[in-house]
């Protein structure tokens, strides 16, 4: 049993969770957190069971907007996210997947690539020529920031405004338990962006072109189309499920070549590496700790006893430092070319956008690699955000 004044127990989980992490899975891999009323699962082939067990549900998150219930216009927000398919099960799931994978065809995906380089070469064109830079803010912010609002069309003076709108919505989904302080903002937020789409999504059904908007837009299988709300939820997943992942990836990435310098030497003279040291990077230092589940029956996890109703968290960033799944876990190595790794999730959930994210990571990180053969840290001291399932950096101070 887990000692609660372990020293590991109290040392600030956002700076480095790996610690705990490990501890969880040498002494209590199925634990129960009674503050959270959760069950927490650490171990590796713990976690990839639950990802492909259909007793286990994704459509727990409507017992999160209880305590925001009573606001105005959430009836109509909790509809926006229990559309997602994020938050679904089979047979809804089966449908939306199918739709959504008739828009992310690897063709439109592949004809992005190009423009998610230019606009990584044209941020840091500004970026090179003051010699620093904080790279979430100027960086790792803007650029997927850029490819979602290319994605949906909103032109360049635009962006500031849906910035905002998408930063709303992300903010609410990671604390929709705590956020009754949101939900004021997120549906203004939202209304905004149903408004956008509803007059953007019109002009792609008479006037389509090869973008991935227009897919989804057009997107058909076997005479099934999306619905005007799910068409919005779709893009409200992108959004939140999307940039703010890929802002950690990056970030995370940038600053693990930089603690592990022979590695980053490594990439330096083969950039060829690039693809597996952004597999590493999600492996080691994912910026998506955690998925949660609902248990629709009871079940046993190793030693325990889940019980019909309750809450799973499967932990991601534990299960991808797993030395029985691993070889030395806890080393970064851009050639590693072992196992599976969990950040984009696995079975029927597996990350819908994960080849667009990849591409991103890749541009980014591998032009900053090899534009700035300087390339240090600022400040050794840095701050994580505290977000209860996404791992990220509020800044990245370095020079070059």
């Amino acid at each position: 049993m887990l000692q609660q004044n372990n020293p590991v127990e109290r040392r600030p989980i956002a700076q480095d969770p790996y610690p705990r992490y490990e501890q969880l899975r040498s002494e209590d891999p199925v634990h129960w957190n009674e503050g959270a009323q959760t069950w927490i699962l650490t171990r590796y082939h713990d976690v990839i069971d639950a990802l492909r067990d259909p007793r286990l549900s994704s459509t727990g998150i409507s017992a999160l907007f209880q305590e925001t219930r009573s606001a105005e216009g959430v009836s109509e927000l909790e509809q926006t996210f229990l559309d997602m398919m994020l938050f679904s099960d089979p047979p809804d799931h089966t449908r939306l997947r199918a739709l959504a994978n008739k828009a992310f065809t690897p063709g439109v995906l592949e004809r992005m690539r190009s423009q998610i380089q230019d606009a990584a070469d044209g941020l840091l064109d500004d970026i090179q020529k003051t010699g620093s830079m904080e790279v979430i803010s100027e960086l790792a912010y803007p650029l997927p920031a850029m490819v979602i609002t290319e994605i949906l069309g909103v032109a360049g003076g635009d962006r500031e405004t849906f910035k905002k709108m998408s930063n709303d919505i992300a903010t609410f989904a990671g604390y929709i338990r705590e956020a009754e302080e949101n939900v004021g903002p997120v549906i203004q937020s939202m209304a905004k962006l149903k408004e956008f789409l509803r007059e953007t999504a019109a002009q792609k059904r008479t006037d389509p072109n090869d973008d991935l908007f227009s897919a989804l837009v057009t997107a058909e299988d076997q005479g099934d189309t999306f619905s005007e709300d799910e068409l919005y939820s779709m893009c409200a997943m992108l959004i939140f499920a999307g940039h703010e992942t890929t802002t950690n990836l990056i970030g995370n990435g940038i600053l693990a070549l930089l603690q592990n310098p022979l590695e980053l030497e490594r990439l330096r003279h083969e950039p060829a590496l690039i693809e597996s040291a952004v597999e590493e990077i999600i492996r080691y230092t994912g910026p998506v700790q955690a998925v949660s589940r609902i248990a629709l029956e009871s079940l046993q996890v190793g030693d325990k006893q889940i019980a019909k109703g309750e809450r799973l968290s499967l932990n991601i960033g534990s299960a991808n430092r797993d030395p029985a799944q691993f070889n030395n876990p806890n080393q970064f190595d851009i050639q590693r070319n072992e196992g599976r790794h969990l950040g984009f999730g696995f079975s029927i959930h597996f990350c819908l956008g994960a080849a667009l994210a990849r591409m991103e990571a890749q541009a980014v990180i591998g032009s900053v690699v090899r534009r700035m053969p300087e390339l240090r840290l600022e400040e050794p001291g840095l701050e994580w955000r505290s977000h209860p399932v996404l791992r990220g950096l509020t800044t990245l101070p370095v020079t070059f």
